[in-house]
């Protein structure tokens, strides 16, 4: 069973027996802020305990190696900074019983069969320059059309975000399509190597 009191070395245990890799051991370069390991975020609680490392499947780790390699061509005090990788379905089914039937439920993947999270697939990041977070509008896991990319124009002409905002999130953006990710249009941090359905027949769940 999940427990937040797990040590680091149990945690590695975990996820390397379902064949995740600490992403920093792929690339020590690219930042990792597990936001949920904090109380900074949308449920305000600690939901990984000591936890302090991101694990990934290998192909979306080695994805997110070239989006890191590309932003650095572009600017070498560029960093992507990982906020979530690979969830415990155990976080995903507690998520989702805080926001069903709320307007907030689509911003979160159903907990019965999992989504992209629980099979390593996807990764929640954001863009440092020199080491400080970089404006992207909104914070992390902000759950309102301020955070969605399908009209960032409107966004900037409405006054909600800066035109530098727009800037950052299409650099962040492109770096990681260009790495093969998929973006998701409600948030500007979720990117997807593989689509849910895809990673439920070719990777194991994250089942604890």
């Amino acid at each position: 069973m999940w427990s937040i009191g797990q040590t680091a070395e149990e945690y590695r245990q975990k996820f390397s027996k379902l064949g995740l890799v600490d992403i920093q051991s792929i690339d020590s370069t690219i930042v990792v802020d597990l936001k949920y390991a904090t109380t900074d975020n949308f449920m305000g609680e600690n939901m990984y305990g000591n936890l302090r490392r991101a694990y990934l499947n290998k192909a979306t780790a080695k994805s997110l190696e070239a989006a890191q390699k590309a932003l650095k061509r572009v600017n070498p005090g560029y960093s992507i900074v990982i906020y979530d990788a690979g969830r415990p379905v155990s976080v995903q089914r507690k998520m989702w019983k805080r926001v069903a039937g709320t307007a907030n439920s689509p911003y979160v993947a159903r907990g019965d069969k999992g989504g992209p999270h629980n099979y390593g697939v996807a990764v929640d990041v954001g863009l440092l320059l020199n080491g400080k977070e970089v404006d992207m509008g909104t914070a992390f896991d902000t759950f309102n059309a301020t955070a969605h990319i399908t009209d960032e124009g409107t966004l900037v002409n409405s006054g909600k975000i800066s035109a530098q905002a727009k800037k950052n999130r299409e650099t962040l953006r492109k770096a990681m399509t260009e790495a093969g990710f998929r973006t998701y249009s409600k948030e500007w941090w979720h990117f997807e190597r593989f689509r849910t359905s895809y990673a439920r027949k070719h990777y194991p769940l994250i089942n604890f």
